[in-house]
């Protein structure tokens, strides 16, 4: 497989439809219909730039735009973007921006730009997996915080 066949099967991701809850007691079926995984082979990484991958993500954003705009819907959206380093997987997904709060757990630091989250996903040296015997980078044992890219979707 190639770049371009590479991005071709992403097209899917692009068009996919969203849902779009009515209240705050509707994120979890957000959480769960609006959730997309991407996944990038060893042999691949050489070929994609974050530059790619960022214009991936600008054509997904003007997608969720129209979508909100031509919804029945008076609410905006969150797209969030993150990279799940466990799985090595680049993770995005969408919640009402009625729900303030981001559903994660872990301590967040919110990023005006995906390109720092693209270039980790990218750089990762985890595409083929995680080593059984696991990893040590030589770091002292500190809280976990993961990067977030957020993009307020407003409904105009």
């Amino acid at each position: 497989m190639n770049k371009e066949q590479y991005f071709e099967d992403l097209q899917d991701i692009i068009n996919d439809l969203i849902y779009i809850g009515s209240s705050e007691a509707d994120l979890q079926e957000e959480i769960e219909t609006n959730m997309w995984r991407i996944s990038i082979s060893p042999e691949l990484i050489n070929q994609i730039t974050t530059d790619d991958f960022n214009e991936f993500i600008n054509k997904v954003i003007q997608n969720r735009k129209d979508q909100i705009e031509s919804s029945s819907s008076n609410l905006g959206m969150y797209l969030y973007l993150w990279f799940d380093i466990m799985a090595s997987q680049l993770r995005f997904n969408l919640i009402s921006d009625i729900n303030k709060k981001l559903p994660f757990s872990c301590e967040i630091r919110i990023l005006n730009n995906p390109r720092e989250i693209l270039d980790d996903f990218l750089g990762s040296p985890f595409h083929n997996g995680l080593p059984i015997e696991g990893h040590n980078d030589d770091s002292e044992d500190k809280e976990y915080i993961l990067k977030i890219y957020k993009l307020q979707l407003k409904k105009d």
